[in-house]
């Protein structure tokens, strides 16, 4: 990974051919894609990073895990959770995710980490075609494990 990118709130790494979106015309987040494979080929793999708001919600990382557990099966068609699991880093406790679900007809493969700080989550989300993921996890891992709150 040799590009970062950096706000007041955090800082992530990405490596140098993935292109950076912060317009957030595609929803209201900012992305990293991947290079297109070839011409045939329609989807990025990509890594995004969300911020949401959680105050007076009272929601925390246990929270966070029921709710985002009771979605999976509303995100796309045939949504399957993987891995669901609070875990310490030395960042502080996170909540991961893994999960599959069919999208705009492609088959596809989720990694999520949240952070929540101060009532405020930090999710930052990989997104692979399902056939490509052992190709891209690596990469996508890298980018998420990354990611550094200020």
């Amino acid at each position: 990974l040799d590009k970062s990118y950096s706000c007041p709130e955090y800082s992530v790494s990405y490596p140098k051919n993935w292109r950076l979106d912060t317009s957030r015309q595609a929803a209201p987040a900012i992305f990293f894609f991947s290079p297109l494979e070839n011409s045939q080929d329609k989807f990025s793999e990509n890594v995004n990073i969300m911020i949401q708001n959680l105050a007076g919600k009272h929601i925390d990382l246990s929270a966070y895990k029921v709710i985002s557990e009771n979605q999976v099966s509303t995100l796309g068609v045939n949504g399957k959770m993987i891995k669901s699991k609070i875990e310490k880093t030395a960042q502080g406790d996170r909540y991961y995710m893994e999960y599959q679900m069919t999208m705009n007809g492609n088959e596809l493969r989720v990694k999520s980490v949240c952070y929540i700080k101060k009532d405020i989550a930090y999710l930052t989300t990989f997104t692979s075609k399902t056939d490509s993921f052992e190709k891209y996890n690596k990469t996508g891992t890298e980018i998420l494990e990354s990611f550094r709150l200020k």
